[in-house]
């Protein structure tokens, strides 16, 4: 009798009465054989209405996968558990009574078609992603090289069995919570060159940090301070020199909205054996081993919103509509991209802004990636300099608009006094300021 309502359960989650209307049985009857069932049972509460799911065991692992996150210490709190079901999809069991809301989902029931959000969001992705993947695959046949072809099957298994540096503070799995804690293996600057040549020859990195850019992940031991590195490609030609100028901007975009009190992502830029570095302290990782939560706007949206506009203040304003982020966060994000648009960052898609778990809301991370991508080669090509802003999708007020455009003159003329741009950047700076005046 067990078999035939698991049986049925495979045709998704039901209630009681629906178990009873189909395969003839008593109420008194359904509800014992749901107790003898136990822990492989999970209950889906929707207001008053209940309804039973059967779970299953799912990569490699049994039917009920332990989640945690590690906190600014370095401890590890367990959370909630992620329950496969034999219908497909997922139930989010919370396992502390202050489980965050926003972890159960849109629906706040914890039910999920696939991996929920803040986990998929941890699958290998971008440069770095790719690294890992192709590293995975040389290991393993099941795994393709390319992380866009992984299933959520694929992915679940990477996250238990790799998931112990991965972005953001969560870990999935019962094995991450067993690991040994070790300490990060420590790197020196001049450790940089060779990190970086390893990235391009395709070593797999520390994590999967997401973004297309050449970088590298380390432990910076003279900072105490977990780190992401971008680096330009060797010597001087013109894709070097033009990926050298972009890495310039971002630099400066950083000091120029750090200095009027953005939330930004410190920086460092510095020459070394033919390259220049770009290097950024992680704000998900604290110390040696606290860490604090990152999930990307992009899962967020595609959860709480389904806008797929890949538009940051759209997706904002939804979010402040349902009460989910502080109006602060929101008008900061209308300025921020307001800065983009106007330093030529056409690369400010859903990926690059990340936001934060606190209790019941988001809180926006600070800003990364700000730079003026829409100069960068284009398979190989080195275009030459020059842009229209496109303002049409800004609503930005007249005083907030106004404080951005003299950030972004200021920006404009740090970048161009930067010693280190190249000269076809320095005459087109020289060519706009005397333009503008």
């Amino acid at each position: 009798m067990m078999e035939s309502i698991k049986k049925f359960l495979e045709r998704g989650p039901s209630t009681s009465k629906e178990i009873q209307a189909a395969l003839g049985l008593s109420q008194s009857t359904v509800s014992r054989m749901l107790k003898k069932m136990g822990d492989g049972i999970v209950q889906i509460s929707a207001g008053r209405s209940v309804r039973y799911a059967a779970t299953c065991h799912a990569f490699g692992g049994n039917d009920k996968l332990p989640i945690g996150m590690i906190d600014e210490s370095g401890k590890i709190q367990l959370v909630a558990y992620l329950r496969p079901l034999n219908c497909g999809g997922f139930f989010l069991e919370p396992a502390v009574k202050n489980c965050s809301p926003l972890l159960l989902g849109a629906d706040k029931t914890g039910l999920y078609e696939d991996l929920p959000y803040f986990l998929f969001d941890l699958r290998p992705q971008g440069f770095l992603g790719r690294l890992a993947a192709k590293g995975i695959a040389g290991q393993s046949e099941d795994f393709p090289d390319n992380p866009k072809a992984w299933n959520t099957n694929l992915i679940g298994r990477y996250l238990i069995s790799n998931g112990d540096d991965l972005p953001g503070n969560f870990i999935f799995g019962e094995q991450q919570f067993l690991r040994v804690r070790r300490r990060p293996a420590a790197v020196s600057r001049n450790d940089y060159p060779r990190l970086a040549a390893n990235a391009v020859k395709g070593e797999p990195p520390g994590s999967s940090a997401g973004g297309e850019q050449p970088k590298f992940t380390a432990f910076n031991a003279g900072q105490t301070s977990h780190v992401i590195v971008k680096f330009s490609p060797m010597g001087n030609n013109e894709v070097a020199q033009r990926w050298k100028d972009i890495l310039i901007t971002e630099y400066h975009a950083g000091r120029v909205l750090g200095g009027h009190g953005f939330p930004v992502a410190e920086t460092d830029l510095f020459e070394m054996d033919g390259r220049l570095f770009l290097e950024t302290p992680r704000f998900d990782r604290i110390g040696e081993f606290g860490r604090s939560s990152m999930i990307s706007l992009d899962m967020v949206d595609r959860e709480f919103i389904g806008s797929g506009s890949g538009n940051w203040v759209r997706v904002m304003e939804a979010l402040y509509n349902q009460g989910m982020v502080n109006h602060p966060d929101l008008q900061t994000t209308r300025e921020l991209r307001y800065f983009g648009q106007l330093i030529h960052n056409t690369d400010m898609h859903l990926g690059n802004l990340s936001l934060s778990i606190e209790k019941d809301k988001f809180r926006l991370l600070p800003v990364y990636d700000m730079c003026s991508m829409g100069f960068a080669p284009k398979t190989g090509e080195v275009l030459p300099f020059g842009f229209q802003p496109d303002l049409r999708e800004s609503d930005l007020a007249m005083a907030a608009a106004e404080r951005m455009r003299d950030m972004v003159h200021e920006f404009w003329g740090q970048v161009s006094n930067d010693e280190r741009i190249s000269d076809p950047f320095k005459n087109y700076l020289t060519m706009r300021a005397t333009k503008n005046q």
